[in-house]
């Protein structure tokens, strides 16, 4: 198949997933912010392969403002980065430095080192205002859900430290859900992190940021039906021509009809469901729904390529790289 879709229609949508923002989440948000005259600098996390979805700019401009910063982009390993150097640019106008490629989940992985003597670096070069007299430091890690806050922590850890993990890690978003108490990460200097449950905002922007957080895995995606998810996770992965997809799943070709790959999903991975009809007969059907869930899945763990859900937003900076004085 040679033609694609060039847009996604989100009119079928219900408008309930703009409001996703729960209780404890906005609890944690007004209990981070009580806590932050105390905090020396913010770590903020996020999934590499949306690297501008679901910032809060707002929180960074206004609430985090002068205090040492670092914006940590992880599972840089599942994430297309041909347009590393743009995001980068993009990102450091609004603030949004330094910039740190992470893989949490690779042992070998050295990035997340140069962190913590970074911030600290940034925090002994700045009058602490407050806190001038306390010897120790205070980082806070914010985020949107699932992203690996709470893994930076623990390695951070266990790297400068020398000792285990203290912060629960789990693959659901809202693992962590409250402040927790403060977990020592270092020293010498003596180093304290809290861990705090994702910042989200009230409202998303539109609801495709609610898509693409869901394909990540940092919204609970009951919110939407899986095959419509799995339908605009197949409209991006088109329109981006990562067509691994077909390899994966073993069809014959590209295809813009989710019906099609889902039933050939749950048809090769044996996806069935038990329904009683009218006549109170028992049939079984393939289940659509549980092959849905089943292509997200493997498109959060990497299984369908490497991937970039925000090029929209890249491509919008349509001067970049370009020598603007031949166009005088």
């Amino acid at each position: 198949m040679s033609k694609f879709r060039t847009n996604f229609d989100f009119n079928r949508i219900s408008k309930e997933i703009y409001q996703w923002f729960p209780g404890h989440m906005a609890k944690g948000l007004k209990k981070m912010y009580e806590n932050l005259p105390n905090v020396d600098a913010v770590i903020e996390v996020h999934d590499a392969r949306a690297p501008f979805t679901g910032r809060n700019l707002i929180f960074r401009q206004s609430v985090v403002g002068n205090k040492p910063y670092a914006y940590v982009l992880n599972k840089a390993d599942l994430t297309d980065l041909k347009d590393k150097d743009r995001i980068i640019s993009k990102l450091s106008k609004d603030g949004y430095s330094p910039i740190y490629f992470t893989n949490l989940r690779d042992s070998a992985e050295k990035t997340y080192r140069k962190i913590l003597p970074d911030i600290t670096s940034q925090i002994e070069s700045q009058f602490r205002f407050n806190r001038e007299l306390t010897t120790s430091f205070h980082l806070l890690v914010v985020g949107v859900p699932n992203v690996g806050k709470s893994t930076l922590i623990n390695k951070l850890r266990n790297f400068h430290l020398k000792k285990g993990n203290a912060v629960r890690v789990g693959s659901e978003p809202g693992i962590t859900r409250a402040v927790q108490s403060k977990v020592k990460i270092n020293q010498n200097p003596l180093v304290y992190i809290y861990d705090t449950p994702g910042v989200l905002e009230p409202s998303f922007e539109n609801i495709e940021t609610g898509f693409k957080l869901a394909c990540l895995n940092c919204v609970k995606n009951h919110q939407v039906n899986a095959d419509i998810l799995a339908d605009y996770l197949l409209y991006r992965l088109n329109k981006s021509s990562n067509f691994k997809y077909v390899d994966y799943y073993g069809l014959n070709e590209p295809s813009d009809k989710i019906f099609d790959v889902l039933l050939h999903i749950a048809r090769s991975k044996n996806k069935v469901k038990v329904m009683r009809g009218f006549d109170n007969s028992i049939k079984k059907i393939y289940d659509i729904d549980a092959a849905g869930h089943m292509m997200i899945k493997h498109f959060f763990d990497g299984n369908l390529g490497k991937s970039m859900l925000d090029d929209d937003i890249i491509s919008q900076d349509e001067f970049y790289g370009l020598d603007l004085d031949k166009f005088v």
